[in-house]
């Protein structure tokens, strides 16, 4: 267990998260863009044009604009640092920002981000989620603020199937399934303590907490906050920008 942190016992009850929580915490935050982009056709999906700006500068330019953040740090693969350093200098030229080198899974990545932060709590999101709003970063904060952390989240809508060599081989509760997305806000150093437990991977950082029996609450999070995986996911999000006005 980490010192001076959290027990499951101590967690506050649970709550769900919506846009009348008003977070005070100061923070950190992380973008990871460090991801291969093997579904996007072999094309850099972060450099990708997007209403007239690449899709990370949507996410560079919305955390510059946010009260109480403090250092941003951008993951990024060796090759791409001075591309993302320029990024970076055009779209938060305000921030301070560190542009580092990220490793071949997301935890490194997460990691080294982390290692550039010194504030308490830090939001980490994917460089590959354009559409995030102010307002649910500004959800998730509230959900973390004295919690271990929190992560936005949609509950699902599908029927959801478990699938082993070709065959249904499970029926989950519908009811009981949310799709997590970014960002996920994390007490900094219960991150790491829990990343120094093993060396494996995880999913998400809500997954890299619950080494240490940590939970995190679930802020509302917004169908419009797809991820770029693939060539259609970038049409997708510039009808989101036309319709909010935003496209150039």
């Amino acid at each position: 267990m980490v010192a001076g942190e959290f027990k499951p016992s101590e967690l506050p009850a649970d709550r769900f998260f919506t846009m009348a929580d008003t977070p005070t915490v100061n923070f950190d935050a992380v973008i990871v863009a460090a991801g291969s982009s093997t579904r996007f056709g072999g094309v850099d999906k972060l450099s990708a044009d997007l209403c007239g700006r690449p899709v990370l500068a949507w996410s560079l330019a919305l955390f510059e604009s946010l009260p109480g953040r403090g250092c941003l740090a951008i993951v990024t693969s060796a090759d791409r640092v001075p591309e993302v350093t320029q990024l970076a200098e055009a779209w938060c030229p305000k921030v301070c920002f560190r542009v580092v080198e990220g490793g071949a899974r997301r935890r490194d990545s997460v990691e080294a981000g982390l290692h550039q932060c010194a504030n308490r709590y830090v939001a980490i999101h994917d460089g590959a989620r354009p559409l995030v709003t102010r307002e649910l970063v500004e959800r998730v904060l509230a959900a973390a603020e004295g919690r271990p952390g929190a992560i936005a989240a949609t509950a699902v809508t599908d029927t959801i199937k478990e699938v082993s060599e070709g065959m249904v081989v499970g029926h989950p509760d519908r009811a009981r399934l949310w799709a997590a997305q970014t960002p996920q806000v994390v007490l900094r150093q219960a991150w790491l303590d829990a990343a120094a437990m093993s060396d494996n991977d995880e999913t998400d950082d809500a997954a890299m907490l619950s080494r240490l029996g940590l939970e995190c609450a679930v802020a509302e999070g917004s169908p419009e906050n797809i991820k770029i995986t693939r060539p259609l996911d970038l049409e997708l999000a510039s009808a989101v920008l036309r319709q909010r006005g935003q496209a150039s």
